[in-house]
């Protein structure tokens, strides 16, 4: 037993210590064909730039974050409605979102149905009529339909059989679904929706089309002031993940909660 533990430890060790070679060699190898002492110098000069971008990129994420989950909630109510034209209206939307590529709704949302004359001057009255506001609505509804379908499949994969005991217990309707539905359902979706909202981040660099200045923005700025090549798009691959990692970090740990709060 003692034996197989430490063989056990040994691999691990040595597998850990091999990982970190490759991995080192790695850097080593991308960083040494790179103008390092120039990008750098480069790069403190216009970070300015890059950190407004940055800061522009998150704004939209935790806007676009937010607003998805609205859209998904309103969505995924009018596809369980008693109301049959109202499920079919809704998930022909769904379906009308979901198979249009985001660069045509940007596109056709901002330049056609958000400029339309009175629809803009609505939105101006109460301030709403920039570009930033308008890549956040767009791409929480793109986002929102992609989580309405998440969320639906994980709502219809409880069991009626849960449903008619919750009842039967004296449960009503709103008791069913906060204590017996969401709980099991977010637990089964959770991976999918770390994935959609990771998926969400890195679409906003799209929103330069319409003319944010987003962080994918600023650094193609970047590389056309500076023609440092790759070098200019290290930053953004950073600046990337120190949104999505987190994203998954915390997605990992709720996991976890999960798994410990049903063994309890």
């Amino acid at each position: 037993m003692h034996a197989s533990r430490s063989g056990s430890l040994l691999a691990e060790l040595l597998a850990a210590l091999l990982l970190t070679a490759l991995t080192c060699a790695g850097v080593w190898m991308v960083l040494s064909e790179l103008e390092t002492a120039r990008s750098g110098a480069a790069l403190w000069k216009y970070r300015e730039s890059l950190w407004r971008g940055w800061g522009t990129t998150l704004v939209v994420s935790v806007g676009a974050l937010v607003g998805s989950c609205a859209v998904a909630g309103v969505l995924v109510a009018g596809q369980r409605s008693g109301l049959r034209s109202l499920r079919w209206f809704t998930q022909g939307l769904v379906e009308l979102v979901r198979g249009m590529p985001l660069l045509s709704l940007l596109l056709i949302g901002f330049y056609v149905v958000l400029n339309n004359r009175f629809l803009a001057e609505a939105l101006d009255r109460v301030n709403l009529g920039d570009k930033l506001f308008a890549g956040i609505l767009l791409l929480s509804i793109f986002t929102g339909a992609y989580l309405t379908e998440i969320l639906r499949g994980g709502l219809e994969s409880i069991p009626q059989a849960q449903l008619d005991s919750a009842r039967a217990v004296g449960f009503d309707r709103w008791q069913v679904m906060r204590y017996v539905v969401f709980p099991q359902a977010l637990r089964r979706v959770l991976p999918a929706l770390a994935g959609q909202f990771v998926s969400l981040v890195k679409d906003s660099s799209l929103l330069s089309v319409i003319g944010v200045n987003e962080f994918t923005y600023q650094a193609r700025a970047f590389y056309a002031a500076t023609y440092l090549g790759v070098e200019a798009f290290l930053p953004l691959a950073v600046g990337y993940l120190l949104l999505t990692l987190p994203i998954a970090g915390f997605s990992h740990w709720l996991e976890r909660r999960f798994a410990a709060a049903t063994a309890n």
